[in-house]
């Protein structure tokens, strides 16, 4: 199993080297914005049913080998994987890059971390899920708390961001007392666990005896320049990392339930992941996640296989729907970008929630600490003990009362449209905020002020896109749009 698992992940991870590249590409000038996009995140995750931060790292990791060309033949070839590369590159630069190259092959990642002193990855912290019991009474001031920490920080800003500005506004003036209760025994010491991955690593050597996998070469990027020539590049990878992405699940999901890393001799599954996979647990966990969706909902299997909904998509549905009810967001989503899918489903969730009178928010560690943090400052102020819903209560009103006033402006023409459309840009799979009023009908054309002809924007698509004469936008507001893409094809046509 460890072998097949290796052997599918090395295909897996050679498609996303060219992927990656792909994007780096398509990120150059306004490429993107010529596919109607203005950043791409957005267009991964919509065309191609990539998350949107994981496109940003594909790209990033393409771009720094593209100035370290041995390291990136190396990636390339399998010989170094993805994770590997993004430790090293800070360092593995001019002459250093066979060195690095060597000392990487020869370490695990824990040790190569510790020699490089990297920064953890942002996909291997683990996330917690906070519930909250909140009376029906008290919902009004959570709602109006996340409106306004949206207002401050953002309308693009996340739940547990939201959550997070109260905690840091409460904590700046009203300090944390220590926690009585040490809040280190829910949590596993991590110098404990680094002591017995290392001892692990000491001890099984066994590993460079397994069966042996061949590293699997990466398809050569084109060095296509125009947009839409590496769109149709991408998505044939696309076509391809599907086909693995399929196994790639199914094994994945019986390699975890059948805790396969315990023989092999890692710590946990985390571990095997980072060491035999070059992947972090977050990233194959969530894969796990859709597969056993799949084969509890297999509807959604189904409409994936058919290429009704992508990956993106599936995974969406599969975290928010359940029974009945995912037939008609199957059928929704086929009409629907995955920003606006997701945002529904939010909206959805938000709903029954407030029905539960249950508050629920998933975040990182790093998030949580802040917040049980503010929790304890709020019951030392209150000098009695509140419960968790008590104490986001009292988190959302410090919040709100503190930045009341930066709340009073002016009641604009431009602030109206914007509120109307919930402070999002309206372009198909834009996840930008709204910072400009569009007339759809220019002013110089006979255009008029009424809200029908007013459309919100973010900047780019607005500056870049509408007056870069790279889109079009007729009909009236808010829901009579037609979109026009791809009007100024300055780049030699695609076939």
């Amino acid at each position: 199993m460890d072998a097949l698992f290796r052997n599918v992940t090395s295909g897996y991870g050679a498609l996303d080297v060219a992927i990656g590249e792909g994007l780096d590409a398509l990120s150059i000038g306004r490429r993107a914005m010529d596919l109607s996009y203005s950043k791409i995140g957005d267009y991964a995750r919509e065309e191609l049913g990539i998350n949107a931060s994981t496109a940003v790292k594909m790209a990033r990791l393409a771009r720094r080998l593209r100035d370290r060309p041995l390291l990136r033949e190396a990636v390339r070839r399998g010989e170094v994987t993805a994770r590997k590369a993004e430790i090293i590159a800070p360092v593995a630069v001019g002459g250093d890059q066979v060195r690095w190259i060597l000392v990487s092959k020869a370490e695990t990642v824990r040790s190569l971390t510790a020699k490089v002193k990297a920064p953890a990855d942002s996909d291997e912290e683990e996330w917690v899920n906070l519930r909250a019991e909140v009376l029906p009474e008290q919902w009004p001031k959570l709602d109006e708390g996340l409106r306004v920490a949206g207002v401050i920080i953002g309308a693009a800003a996340t739940k547990k961001q939201r959550v997070n500005a109260w905690g840091a506004e409460f904590l700046s003036s009203h300090p944390a007392p220590a926690d009585e209760r040490a809040d280190d025994v829910l949590f596993a010491s991590e110098d404990e666990l680094e002591h017995l991955k290392e001892r692990l690593e000491q001890e099984n050597r066994q590993w460079a005896g397994l069966a042996a996998v061949q590293p699997l070469k990466a398809p050569q990027s084109s060095g296509e320049i125009d947009p839409w020539r590496i769109d149709a590049e991408l998505k044939g990878l696309l076509e391809k990392r599907t086909r693995w992405d399929e196994v790639f699940g199914h094994v994945a999901m019986l390699f975890k339930q059948s805790r396969a890393w315990e023989p092999l001799g890692f710590a946990s599954f985390g571990h095997y992941c980072e060491e035999r996979l070059g992947m972090a647990e977050r990233t194959v966990a969530q894969r796990v996640a859709l597969e056993r969706s799949l084969y509890r909902i297999p509807l959604l299997r189904r409409a994936l296989r058919e290429k009704r909904i992508s990956y993106e998509k599936a995974r969406i549905i599969a975290r928010h729907a359940e029974g009945r009810e995912v037939q008609g967001w199957i059928g929704k989503a086929q009409t629907m970008t995955c920003v606006e899918l997701r945002r529904a489903m939010q909206d959805k969730d938000e709903a029954q929630m407030c029905a539960r009178g249950t508050f629920r928010v998933w975040m990182p560690v790093s998030v949580a600490e802040v917040v049980k943090a503010a929790f304890r400052a709020a019951r030392a102020a209150a000098k009695r003990w509140l419960s968790a819903g008590e104490c986001l209560v009292t988190l959302a009103e410090h919040f709100v009362e503190t930045w009341r006033a930066q709340l009073k402006q002016a009641n604009t023409l431009q602030r109206r449209i914007r509120a109307r459309d919930r402070h999002f840009c309206q372009v198909p799979g834009c996840s930008r905020a709204a910072v400009h009023a569009h007339h759809i009908k220019p002013r110089s054309q006979g255009g008029s002020d009424d809200p029908s002809n007013l459309i919100s924007l973010c900047a780019a698509h607005h500056l870049h896109g509408i007056h870069g004469g790279r889109m079009r936008v007729t009909g009236t507001a808010p829901d009579n749009l037609v979109w026009e893409f791809g009007l100024r094809r300055s780049y030699v046509a695609a076939a």
